[in-house]
């Protein structure tokens, strides 16, 4: 399995406090011998949903559409998964208000956003909550 972000702790307790129930960390897709992990798998009980949270700070990189192209890749990689597994559960990447405010907010950012049809999970990593839902 691979290693925690750095996030993934603080957005599983704000999916809990937002009052999602963590059902799985490090959840497999499996297609044949190839697993595919994605961060965490939540579900609300009283509304009978379930989703799938990749998880990606944003930080710390030399280069800021690098790290961008790579996690719309890993998004679009996931989705091909879930659609070859016909999973209808939906996959959303959580991110750092500053990362939102960041390279996703630029031209570039918005556009790639909106061209995978990236859904995002926009959390305040002090207080350890989720500002934002978002769908492209």
């Amino acid at each position: 399995m691979p290693a925690k972000d750095r996030y993934h702790d603080t957005v599983a307790r704000a999916l809990r406090k937002a009052g999602w129930t963590i059902t799985s960390e490090q959840f497999a897709l499996v297609i044949k011998k190839r697993r595919l992990w994605v961060d965490i798998r939540a579900e609300k009980d009283n509304e009978a949903l379930a989703i799938l949270v990749e998880v990606k700070g944003f930080e710390n990189t030399p280069s800021p559409i690098e790290y961008l192209a790579n996690a719309a890749g890993k998004y679009s990689l996931y989705l091909g998964a879930l659609d070859y597994l016909e999973s209808a559960v939906p996959l959303y990447v959580a991110v750092p208000i500053p990362a939102y405010n960041g390279i996703l907010s630029e031209t570039i950012g918005k556009q790639t956003l909106h061209r995978v049809g990236m859904r995002l999970i926009v959390f305040d990593s002090e207080r350890e909550e989720i500002v934002q839902w978002i769908d492209y």
